[in-house]
Protein backbone atom coordinates (compact mmCIF):
# COMPACT_ATOMS: atom_id res chain seq x y z
CA UNK A 1 0.00 0.00 0.00
CA UNK A 2 2.95 2.34 0.24
CA UNK A 3 2.81 5.37 2.47
CA UNK A 4 -0.80 6.55 2.41
CA UNK A 5 -0.03 9.49 4.70
CA UNK A 6 1.41 11.51 1.80
CA UNK A 7 -1.56 11.08 -0.55
CA UNK A 8 -4.76 13.10 -0.67
CA UNK A 9 -7.99 11.21 -0.01
CA UNK A 10 -8.63 10.41 -3.67
CA UNK A 11 -5.08 9.11 -3.98
CA UNK A 12 -5.51 6.99 -0.86
CA UNK A 13 -8.74 5.43 -2.12
CA UNK A 14 -7.22 4.76 -5.56
CA UNK A 15 -4.13 3.22 -3.94
CA UNK A 16 -6.26 0.90 -1.80
CA UNK A 17 -8.37 -0.11 -4.81
CA UNK A 18 -5.23 -0.83 -6.85
CA UNK A 19 -3.98 -3.10 -4.08
CA UNK A 20 -7.34 -4.86 -3.74
CA UNK A 21 -7.46 -5.65 -7.47
CA UNK A 22 -4.63 -8.13 -6.80
CA UNK A 23 -6.21 -9.65 -3.68
CA UNK A 24 -7.23 -13.30 -3.71
CA UNK A 25 -10.92 -12.40 -3.29
CA UNK A 26 -11.01 -10.10 -6.35
CA UNK A 27 -12.87 -11.72 -9.26
CA UNK A 28 -11.87 -11.24 -12.89
CA UNK A 29 -14.87 -10.47 -15.10
CA UNK A 30 -15.33 -9.51 -18.75
CA UNK A 31 -15.59 -5.78 -17.99
CA UNK A 32 -12.82 -5.67 -15.37
CA UNK A 33 -12.05 -6.85 -11.86
CA UNK A 34 -14.80 -7.05 -9.24
CA UNK A 35 -13.83 -6.27 -5.65
CA UNK A 36 -16.40 -7.23 -3.01
CA UNK A 37 -16.03 -4.51 -0.37
CA UNK A 38 -18.30 -2.13 1.52
CA UNK A 39 -17.73 1.60 1.55
CA UNK A 40 -17.18 1.36 5.29
CA UNK A 41 -14.38 -1.20 4.88
CA UNK A 42 -12.84 0.80 2.04
CA UNK A 43 -12.94 3.90 4.23
CA UNK A 44 -11.24 2.03 7.05
CA UNK A 45 -8.45 0.86 4.75
CA UNK A 46 -7.97 4.39 3.39
CA UNK A 47 -8.33 6.09 6.80
CA UNK A 48 -11.45 8.07 5.95
CA UNK A 49 -15.17 7.97 6.68
CA UNK A 50 -17.70 5.82 4.83
CA UNK A 51 -19.26 9.00 3.44
CA UNK A 52 -15.96 10.29 2.09
CA UNK A 53 -15.20 6.91 0.51
CA UNK A 54 -18.62 7.02 -1.15
CA UNK A 55 -18.01 10.51 -2.54
CA UNK A 56 -14.66 9.49 -4.01
CA UNK A 57 -16.16 6.33 -5.52
CA UNK A 58 -18.88 8.44 -7.15
CA UNK A 59 -16.22 10.73 -8.63
CA UNK A 60 -14.24 7.75 -9.97
CA UNK A 61 -17.45 6.29 -11.40
CA UNK A 62 -18.29 9.59 -13.15
CA UNK A 63 -14.80 9.50 -14.68
CA UNK A 64 -15.54 6.05 -16.12
CA UNK A 65 -12.87 4.25 -14.08
CA UNK A 66 -15.10 2.05 -11.94
CA UNK A 67 -18.68 0.82 -11.59
CA UNK A 68 -20.21 0.60 -8.12
CA UNK A 69 -23.03 -1.85 -7.58
CA UNK A 70 -24.13 -2.61 -4.04
CA UNK A 71 -21.13 -3.95 -2.15
CA UNK A 72 -19.06 -4.47 -5.29
CA UNK A 73 -16.63 -2.19 -7.05
CA UNK A 74 -15.75 -3.14 -10.62
CA UNK A 75 -12.45 -1.68 -11.77
CA UNK A 76 -12.86 -1.30 -15.51
CA UNK A 77 -10.23 -2.47 -17.97
CA UNK A 78 -8.17 0.33 -19.48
Amino acid sequence: MGDLAFLDITGRIVSVIQDLVHASFAVKASEGTVIPITRQDLGRLASCSRETAGRVLKLLEEQGLIICSGRNITVLKA
